[in-house]
């Protein structure tokens, strides 16, 4: 009985956090110095969800496009060619990218990346930044792998667990400047479901990749990456420095 209450409060809080995406990206014309950063939210949110990263990236000059795209009910071919299709508005006439991806927004630049490099020879690609990202998987979608909201949350949910079919295991590993950062704060609500140091939906484990360039983990909660100063920070320096300040 205690189980079946804490995954339904667990249940309850994914679905609060849960929003929905119908805009797309802007495009703009930009100057010849412009750096820009494409930056993706992560599962259940909108562009919104990462206004407070925009406008600190902004603050540190960089232009920013936000992409905003439904996750909720998705297949992962629908999220993908949506985002594909934001990310090639966003870096069209573009003199150089970045790109910055919040959890399930780093499966997708990985995906992009992957799936686009003939488009990618056109621009200067610059550094990736993934934060919170399960690229191996998370163990709290495996335990929710046969809840109702599951099949509420679609394909693209389902392919966030770990093991074959998780979809970050599924993207090949890409010769880019990409640093990984990690959060160390855990719920305890999910404590649980994780055998080492996690952020309350994703692993340290699991946010790492064998291409990393550089990694770093910040004693913060996943859903609060998107606000923390220390991780749009860190971001910062890396797009700046290609490494983060140890």
């Amino acid at each position: 009985m205690i189980r079946i209450i804490v995954t339904t409060i667990i249940l309850l809080i994914i679905i609060q956090m849960a929003g929905c995406a119908n805009s797309e990206a802007n495009s703009s014309t930009y100057k010849p110095d412009d750096e820009i950063v494409v930056l993706a939210h992560g599962l259940g949110r909108s562009d919104w969800a990462m206004w407070r990263f925009a406008q600190r990236l902004e603050n540190a000059d960089y232009k920013v496009c936000r992409l905003d795209y439904a996750t909720i009910g998705e297949s992962v071919s629908s999220v993908l060619a949506e985002t594909s299709k934001q990310i090639d508005a966003c870096i069209a006439y573009a003199p150089k990218v970045h790109f910055v991806g919040h959890s399930l927004g780093g499966l997708v630049i990985r995906a992009y990346l992957q799936n686009n490099k003939q488009k990618l020879e056109k621009v200067s690609v610059g550094e990736v930044v993934l934060i919170g990202t399960p690229n191996k998987g998370s163990e709290l979608a495996d335990h929710l792998s046969d809840s109702w909201l599951m099949s509420v949350g679609g394909g693209i949910s389902r392919v966030l667990v770990t093991g074959s079919n998780s979809l970050g295991r599924n993207i090949d590993e890409l010769d880019v400047n990409l640093g990984v950062i990690a959060g160390t704060k855990p719920s305890s609500l999910t404590r649980v479901q994780f055998k080492g140091p996690n952020d309350g939906l994703v692993s340290v484990e699991s946010t790492k990749l064998k291409s990393m360039n550089d990694f770093i983990t910040i004693e913060v909660s996943h859903s609060q990456m998107r606000y923390n100063r220390e991780v749009s920070e860190q971001t910062i320096h890396f797009l700046q420095k290609g490494t983060f300040n140890h």
